[in-house]
């Protein structure tokens, strides 16, 4: 109820959705040393909240209880005495542990507990095929067995976690090889690719495709689906936006990737605000809006003359996503407080190589759930962005400034209009 009553139509239902979430809380801690699978499922629940409402350690904390419990109850081995359901409802909390760890651990800068195992569950099956189960049924043999979307996540995730460990090496290091790095992004984009290549037509994103899963109840988690594989991409690109960057055989064409993938998570957000039963409301995002909101940013700012309509447009359209994420997450506005330390640094000086993968940006990508200091290094000369008059570059600068200056002023109207 404590997580529900947020999205209510009515505002005093809404306005008692502290009260059940501190009912649940305490509902919970009464209860914690009894380890069991609703334990775990109260603890996840819990702890979304917690991230929600801008308790970080809290969130932390209740992850870390679930990630035991389950450790515990050795769940990803099934009892000869479970059903087909209980043992796929194991198996997918099993796996809700895997992601939640990898993305928390990251958000907070602290260490997995749930990593990649040796000897792990099957993945969760087609939703559809899980659906219609009912209790007492036999388990799906493996023959039969086919993935869903969530077992599609899990598989891109681990490749996430990959991704997260480049970041932290490029920004422990302090003289990069640029031939190493190039190789490690080239693997991780063929894992990337060859995952694409095996998912086949049916499950890339199209309106189709996205009226297709709508019409089966699974709108949402297709759009789930699509931010996170968008959201990796451009994440394992990103460094490549760097213009003082040497250049490589492939930096041009990662940096155009890294547009790509960031304008097509604008396309995600889009239609899963206009296309009914495609909602996508949770809470973490609100930070891959702003993780894609900033390569459009420094698109608009630092870009080529034929950039400049389209980046814009679309920064525009993921601004409407924040605001209609913030009127249900109390915590999205310190993600937008993110996007303006970011902003403030892209024009603070022609001079300022904001984009050098250092510490201070791994924490903007990842840590999502720190706030985020101003830089104050790396104040060299950049010919490259250099080249763009400081006029033109001053004028991009205030128009961006008022765009996001806007949603932070009125919160109340903007998203009001919008829920």
């Amino acid at each position: 109820m404590g997580m529900s009553a947020r999205f209510a139509a009515q505002p005093d239902v809404r306005s008692r959705g502290a009260l059940y979430c501190a009912k649940a809380k305490a509902a919970l801690k009464d209860d914690l040393e009894h380890v069991c699978i609703e334990n775990i499922q109260a603890c996840i629940l819990v702890g979304n909240n917690c991230m929600g409402d801008c308790d970080a350690d809290a969130e932390s904390l209740y992850f870390v209880l679930a990630n035991r419990m389950a450790q515990i109850l050795n769940i990803a081995v099934s009892n000869d005495t479970d059903d087909g359901v209980t043992r796929e409802i194991k198996r997918r909390i099993f796996w809700t542990c895997f992601i939640v760890d990898t993305w928390a651990s990251g958000g907070s800068n602290l260490s997995r507990q749930f990593g990649w195992q040796a000897k792990q569950p099957r993945l969760p099956m087609d939703e559809f095929m899980f659906a219609v189960m009912k209790p007492g049924d036999a388990d799906v043999p493996d023959a039969e067995w086919k993935p869903g979307l969530w077992g599609y996540m899990v598989k891109l995730v681990e490749i996430y976690s990959q991704i997260q460990q480049l970041h932290k090496q490029l920004a422990e290091t302090i003289e990069w090889d640029e031939i190493l790095i190039d190789e490690s992004v080239r693997q991780l984009e063929a894992q990337l690719d060859a995952f694409e290549e095996n998912i086949g037509p049916g499950l890339r994103f199209s309106l189709e495709n996205l009226a297709g899963f709508v019409s089966r109840g699974l709108g949402s988690v297709f759009i789930a689906f699509h931010l996170g594989y968008h959201h990796y991409y451009t994440l394992l690109f990103y460094q490549y936006l760097d213009q003082r960057r040497p250049s490589t055989k492939n930096g041009k064409k990662y940096a155009d990737s890294c547009k790509a993938h960031a304008a097509t998570i604008c396309n995600v957000l889009k239609a899963s605000r206009e296309v009914k039963g495609a909602e996508a409301l949770y809470n973490i995002v609100g930070h891959v809006t702003i993780v894609s909101s900033s390569v459009l940013l420094h698109t608009y700012l630092f870009g080529e003359p034929h950039e400049l309509e389209d980046s814009r447009h679309r920064l525009e359209s993921n601004l409407e996503s924040l605001v209609q994420l913030r009127s249900y997450w109390p915590s999205v506005e310190l993600m937008i407080n993110r996007l303006v330390v970011f902003q403030k640094n892209c024009i603070s000086s022609l001079g300022r190589n904001t984009h050098r993968f250092d510490k201070w940006m791994v924490k903007f990508l990842i840590a999502h759930a720190l706030a985020l200091e101003e830089k104050m290094d790396d104040l060299f000369a950049d010919s490259d962005v250099g080249q763009i008059p400081g006029n033109a570059h001053l004028e991009r600068g205030r128009i961006t400034e008022s765009m996001i200056m806007d949603i932070q002023q009125n919160s109340d109207t903007l998203g009001g209009a919008l829920c």
